[in-house]
């Protein structure tokens, strides 16, 4: 009997160790997706390695709504707001204020990036950091590794094409390509 429960204290000490190291794993890309600057709505999918970053306080959350999938690799900064249904693929990066509505998809590798900075004077051109916020309307789509500067707002049901350098507004329900993207055509409304 006392070899059984020795045998059952290796066994339970293996296992404990085996929990740590998966929990070392596994457990800190999950614990971003439940922390606590992060507000969840329902049926969302996020993969582990997601991170979500921010300063304490609620005017720095991120907030996913229902239905909202993230793929791998994706970094977002709050505060952040994502709209429900909105679906993200591999390796987005989103800054600090940007608004995402419903029914959005992002491609591969898209970066919307609100900030930069004033110009400073002769000995550091980079001067003071400055934010200034991304919206993208309900139903548009990002392709792959479309870049969006601050101050860009993106209208509903548009399409950016694969590529593309956002540094100006889009009207809603074009497809837009280029460097800097343009307009180059319209979409039905229908």
């Amino acid at each position: 009997m006392r070899q059984q429960q020795e045998q059952l204290l290796e066994e339970l000490e293996h296992l404990q160790r085996r929990v740590k190291e998966l929990n070392k794993r596994v457990l800190p890309g999950h614990a971003r997706g439940i922390h606590h600057h992060v507000v969840q709505g329902e049926n969302n999918r996020i993969d582990p390695s997601v991170k979500f970053m921010s300063e304490l306080g609620a005017e720095h959350e991120v907030r996913l709504g229902n239905n909202v999938t993230l793929y791998g690799q994706t970094e977002i900064i709050g505060p952040v707001t994502i709209g429900d249904g909105t679906f993200m693929n591999r390796s987005c990066y989103i800054r600090q204020h940007t608004t995402i509505g419903r029914n959005v998809n992002l491609g591969p590798f898209v970066k919307l990036v609100t900030d930069g900075h004033e110009i400073g004077g002769v000995e550091r051109r980079a001067g003071k950091n400055v934010w200034t916020p991304i919206e993208i309307g309900d139903g548009a789509w990002l392709g792959a590794g479309v870049l969006v500067l601050g101050g860009v707002t993106i209208g509903a049901g548009t399409i950016v094409a694969a590529g593309a350098v956002v540094t100006k507004d889009l009207p809603p329900n074009v497809v837009a390509a280029g460097v800097p993207a343009k307009v180059i055509r319209e979409l039905p409304t229908d």
